[in-house]
């Protein structure tokens, strides 16, 4: 009887343990099974590029001003194209291994915002 009694206490102790580890899964159900809610629909220089490099790289002054961080001015057209074409630029947003994470000291850059640089660089980075 005693044996039983334990063996229960055992098995019961057992799934309550189980339990409880598989109740700490989380998971974001948005980024799980997001159907892709950025609303852009223009993605050039202007309509969104801009936006994105001003907040995330030239205005926390990294890559803008005369001494711009490893050499890289992001503040106009010309820079940041030239710096998508012939930089890590896009290794270094997407933080790919072997490149430097951009931004620094900050979160990598939101899904939509990628999504936005990346068409623009589908679209042979248009001005306008």
């Amino acid at each position: 009887m005693k044996q039983n009694i334990l063996i229960t206490y055992g098995v019961l102790i057992s799934f309550t343990f189980i339990f409880c580890l598989s109740s700490c899964y989380y998971d974001n159900e948005a980024e799980l099974y997001s159907t892709g809610s950025c609303t852009d629909t223009e993605y050039s220089y202007v309509t969104r590029v801009k936006a994105i490099v001003d907040q995330n790289c030239a205005r926390s002054g990294c890559h803008a001003g005369p001494s711009p961080e490893a050499g890289i001015g992001l503040e106009n057209y010309a820079d940041v194209k030239n710096s998508a074409i012939n930089t890590n630029f896009f290794c270094s947003i997407n933080w790919s291994s072997g490149c430097s994470q951009m931004p620094k000291n900050s979160s990598k850059l939101d899904k939509c915002s990628l999504i936005a640089l990346e068409q623009w660089r589908t679209l042979g980075y248009p001005e306008n």
